[in-house]
Formats: C-alpha cells, sequence, structure tokens
C-alpha cells in the first residue's frame, strides 16, 4: 500500500469541501453517494467507515474523510485485496494518535469479558437448553394501496428534483430515512439496485414509488427484502429514459423524400403557362410536403437547422403566390396562402422553441459554474 502523497490530499479536499461540510465535518448522508459509486460490498464500506470515524461521533473531519478515501481507493483500485484490522501507522494522522489508543483501550476489555463469559458458561452449565428458531421474517406484499400511494407520492414530491423531473440518489435516501427511520443505508442500496437496473444517476417517479413502498413494509413490520422485482414491476423500471447528453444520437431523424411526378412539377418560369389550378395545387402540395406530422419532427430537430428549412420553404411559396397572382391564368391561390399561413405559424414556434432551449442552456451553464465554485 503506498504512502500518502501531496496531491492526493489536495484532491481529496476538492472532494471534501464539495460535499459542503457542517462545522468542518461530514455526515454519514454526505458520504454515502460516494460509497455507493464505488460499488465495494456494504460490508467492506462499512468496516471502512468504523476504521476512518476514529471519534465514534459517526461524522468524518478532513482528516478521517482522507482516511476513507484512501481505503476505498485502495480497494477499488485492488492495491489491497481486504480492508486491514487496524490502519498503518503511516495513516493515522498525529492529532488522531490519542483517540486511536483509547479506542483500543476500551474495546479489549469488551473482547476480554466476552471470552472469559463463554469460558464460564461451558463450564457450568451442563445442559445445553434448545432455543426455539426464530421466526421468519414476513413476505413483502407488492400490492400498494391507494392510501398508501398517496404517502409515496408526497414523499416524492418533497424531494429536489433534477431538470428532467427525476430524482437522484442522496435526496431520496435523506427523505426515506425521514419518514421511515429503522431503514439502514444497506436496505436502501438494495432496493435502489432492484429498481434502477440500469445503473443510471436518477430515478423517476415510479421505481421511487416501488422502491419506497418495499422500505415502508422493512420499517413497519421487518418484512424481507426482495430478490427481485416481479415482472410487471420489472418491465416499467427498464424503461428507457429520455437522454439528455448533447452527444446523443437518438433525436437524429430520418426524413424520406417524396416521390413527385415531373410532369406535375412547376416552377417559376412555368407560372405562366397556363396550367390548371389543380394541378398547380397538387404540384405546391408535394413540394411543400408539409403536414402536422411532420411539424412534429421539425420540431424534434436541430431548431437552427429547421428554421432555415422552414424560411426558404417559406420565400419559395412567397415567389410562387407572387407568380401566380401576376399571370392570366385563373389560379385559386387559396391553398397557396394557407401553406403561406402554416409555414409562418411553425417558424413562430421554432422561434419560442429555440428561445426556450437558449434559456434551458443558460441555466445549465450557470449551474455548472456554481457547482465548480
Amino acid at each position: 500500500m503506498p504512502k500518502l502523497e501531496q496531491f492526493e490530499i489536495k484532491k481529496y479536499w476538492q472532494i471534501f469541501s464539495g460535499l459542503k461540510p457542517v462545522d468542518n465535518k461530514l455526515t454519514h448522508d454526505h458520504v454515502q453517494p460516494i460509497l455507493f459509486n464505488s460499488k465495494l460490498d456494504s460490508s467492506i464500506l462499512n468496516k471502512i467507515w468504523f476504521l476512518a470515524d476514529i471519534d465514534d461521533d459517526d461524522n468524518l473531519d478532513f482528516e478521517e474523510f482522507v482516511i476513507c478515501m484512501r481505503l476505498i481507493f485502495d480497494m477499488v483500485n485492488k492495491n489491497i485485496d481486504r480492508v486491514p484490522d487496524d490502519l498503518p501507522d503511516w495513516l493515522v494522522p498525529g492529532s488522531k494518535i490519542k483517540l486511536l489508543k483509547q479506542r483500543k483501550t476500551r474495546d479489549e476489555p469488551q473482547e476480554n469479558t466476552q471470552s472469559s463469559n463463554a469460558v464460564e458458561t461451558h463450564e457450568t452449565a451442563p445442559v445445553v437448553q434448545t432455543q426455539r428458531p426464530p421466526s421468519p421474517p414476513p413476505k413483502l406484499d407488492w400490492y400498494i394501496a391507494p392510501s398508501n400511494k398517496a404517502l409515496y407520492t408526497s414523499i416524492y414530491d418533497s424531494c429536489e428534483k433534477l431538470t428532467d423531473g427525476t430524482i437522484s440518489y442522496a435526496p431520496l435516501l435523506s427523505a426515506v430515512r425521514t419518514n421511515f427511520p429503522k431503514i439502514s443505508s444497506a436496505d436502501f442500496d438494495h432496493l435502489w439496485v432492484l429498481v434502477n437496473p440500469q445503473n443510471i444517476g436518477s430515478i423517476n417517479k415510479d421505481p421511487a414509488v416501488f422502491l419506497i413502498h418495499a422500505l415502508k413494509q422493512r420499517n413497519d413490520s421487518g418484512c424481507e427484502l426482495p430478490a427481485d422485482l416481479p415482472h410487471a414491476f420489472k418491465e416499467i423500471c427498464n424503461q428507457q429514459r429520455v437522454s439528455y447528453d448533447l452527444k446523443s444520437h437518438q433525436a437524429d431523424i430520418t426524413r424520406h423524400s417524396r416521390h413527385t411526378n415531373t410532369s406535375n412539377s412547376v416552377t417559376p418560369q412555368d407560372s405562366g403557362s397556363g396550367r390548371s389550378a389543380s394541378r398547380t395545387q397538387v404540384d405546391i402540395s408535394n413540394k411543400s410536403g408539409f403536414d402536422a406530422n411532420e411539424a412534429k419532427a421539425i420540431e424534434g430537430s436541430n431548431p437552427e437547422i429547421a428554421r432555415a428549412q422552414l424560411e426558404e420553404l417559406y420565400a419559395y411559396l412567397q415567389r410562387q403566390a407572387s407568380g401566380f397572382r401576376n399571370s392570366n391564368s385563373s389560379v385559386d391561390v387559396r391553398g397557396i396562402n394557407e401553406d403561406i399561413g402554416t409555414i409562418e405559424q411553425q417558424v413562430g414556434i421554432l422561434e419560442q422553441f429555440l428561445a426556450g432551449k437558449k434559456q434551458e442552456l443558460q441555466e445549465l451553464q450557470s449551474e455548472n459554474q456554481s457547482l465548480r465554485a
């Protein structure tokens, strides 16, 4: 196990200060996301926490946080194959040596007392009485009564949400432990993994309700935690979520070109050729290729590109309408004007859509800057 370097201590300080310590200490809830993201077994994490929390106040000051982080990184990076029973001397800060000795002195008499009691009981008790095995914990009931669903919804609504309306690990853990004090972090972690099979950073309302429902029964009657979800619940939790990654290609749209009859096509030079109004109307409909479904598709694509396409089409239709008005042919331009009106309306929608996206981008940039500060 390599010793601590100055760059490590600086990195741990950045993490420590970023978790917003209170009175220069972090609670277990503050550190819980880091513990969970390490993917280490809960028994390993509990032992690391015990070794790091030298003063046994269930909080970590910076020196104790350094111990905790170093042991976690050594386990994750496989620098060590197990958590040591005692801290190495070089990892114990000078201010904690006295407290560590007091802890060892305090724990040794308890171990000796337990050993002597075991020997005394073995020598003086000739008859061993059999005890009735404890009854198994009750099974969890997945039925959600309407009254309970209202409670779960209120717990979910009380949590701080992300911009996509989902909830992350830490706020939900805090709300659950506030309402159900008998729930341990290990219980919560077990259910979080079940309802979050894709292992993403946040979950939506339905998986959160399933998690709260199971933990309420665990808190109230000590129900056994399930090893798996019912099939119907599992399908809901496995549903694909919309990705808000700007590099994602899920919003790319492949638009099929319309195959029109070239004999019906009209160009601005053809406007005075005396073609019938019906043939002209068919051509404009094919040229624009614009209906309600495609309007929705354009709204979902890149707003700058969609806007340029619509403005180009709008200009084309204006030229067509102007050519028909100046010609001597009896052409009904009503349909053309309707198309122009539709395009104008969609351009307005796209401008509003673009303005909203720009505002969201500014908010995300502001949040990012505040987190880095």
